[in-house]
């Protein structure tokens, strides 16, 4: 995992210290406390102890920065293991560094959701999930459309739990409850057991969605 670095915002920086990749971790920071809502240029500028009008010379407007924003999130995710493990091994357990990257910098779903992400580290993530199915037997169009499925689950998993159910545990279960099950809920209905059966363990819900692609993956193969 790679440690970002800690900005400092009690005093201003030297002359000429302030370069790219300081204003983009201090947006990376503000955005994991604060929220996408809060990167502005003239946030960060704060937070460093500068102008907005310095930022500029670094990045053309806050569009790059959100982009490199969510390039240096994602850059902590580490590239699929190159080993003798099968093909679903390894990518299960990438699905789960992608998970934990995530719920460190929440904010870059609001990212995903709301632009493309576009720099090398996003890149080098498609590239390894299609390398590697690939390299489980799939044609090249399969590899891709594969890759698509396996990133709109991830996805959509994790902004459901970002954005609802951040507390995890015995939050998210009741949070599951109160989201689904009304006075009129019948007793016996099985949307009064969502809480028990899958809210508990948000990452094994995750990951229950992960597998069953899998195994679709694994049957499409052995046709």
């Amino acid at each position: 995992m790679v440690t970002q670095p800690k900005v400092r915002t009690s005093a201003r920086l030297p002359r000429g210290a302030l370069d790219r990749e300081t204003v983009v971790a201090a947006a990376l920071d503000i955005a994991d406390r604060e929220g996408l809502g809060g990167v502005t240029m003239a946030r960060v500028a704060e937070a460093l102890g500068g102008s907005p009008m310095s930022l500029y010379r670094h990045l053309s407007d806050k569009q790059e920065l959100l982009d490199a924003v969510a390039d240096l999130a994602v850059s902590e995710i580490p590239a699929i293991v190159q080993d003798r493990r099968p093909w679903r091994v390894r990518l299960e357990e990438f699905a789960l560094e992608v998970r934990r990257c995530t719920l460190r910098h929440p904010a870059l779903v609001e990212i995903v959701l709301a632009t493309y992400v576009r720099g090398p580290a996003a890149a080098s993530v498609g590239l390894d999930m299609i390398s590697l199915l690939h390299e489980a037997g799939f044609d090249e169009d399969s590899s891709i459309r594969g890759f698509m499925a396996l990133r709109n689950h991830i996805i959509g998993a994790l902004a459901w739990e970002v954005s609802r159910f951040r507390g995890g545990g015995e939050e998210f279960a009741r949070e599951v409850a109160d989201n689904f099950v009304r006075e009129d809920t019948p007793a016996d209905s099985p949307i009064r057991r969502l809480g028990d059966v899958v809210s508990e363990d948000p990452e094994g819900q995750y990951m229950f969605g992960i597998s069953r692609l899998l195994d679709g993956f694994e049957a499409e193969l052995r046709r």
